[in-house]
């Protein structure tokens, strides 16, 4: 049977190695290095966005077992008229182990992810959505809007 309930800040290990395991899944070329740095940073992160109520993590487990986590970031950009109060929700961290896929635990965790954005007062939910995660996502409603940039600094400086 799975059970479901949020992080805590003595969960830290067990987040921050999932988080390891998730980019691990996705980037198959990833070097012991790059691993170690992800691991250090994520620590970092979790362990600051938790005590600061910043970041809220649920976590799925079958026993003892974790089998799947989802996570929330809060923050405000500048009001507008879709989103008058500025409260904005990025979701991430949703990774389940193959072996727990298709079950609907990602969908569970899912529903906690945007209720607790929701009980915040967020008027914006945003994510970047894996293909495998991408059917869950538009059940829920969300869509890709148009007109978004980004860019990242990879070493370089910009001109």
């Amino acid at each position: 049977m799975t059970t479901y309930r949020v992080a805590l800040i003595s969960d830290l290990e067990l987040l921050t190695r999932t988080r390891v395991e998730f980019f691990a899944n996705i980037h198959k070329d990833m070097t012991d290095t790059q691993k170690a740095e992800i691991y250090s940073c994520n620590k970092a992160y979790f362990e600051e966005t938790l005590k600061d109520n910043t970041f809220t993590a649920y976590l799925a487990f079958d026993g003892g077992m974790l089998v799947a986590t989802s996570g929330v970031n809060f923050y405000k950009t500048p009001p507008n008229p879709k989103n008058p109060t500025g409260k904005t929700a990025y979701i991430s961290n949703m990774f389940t182990k193959p072996e727990y896929r298709g079950k609907g635990i990602a969908t569970r965790l899912f529903e906690m992810t945007v209720a607790e954005a929701q009980k915040r007062g967020c008027g914006k939910v945003v994510l970047h959505a894996t293909d495998m995660g991408r059917p869950i996502y538009e059940k829920f409603g969300f869509f890709i809007p148009n007109g978004a940039m980004e860019y990242y600094f990879e070493g370089e400086q910009v001109k």
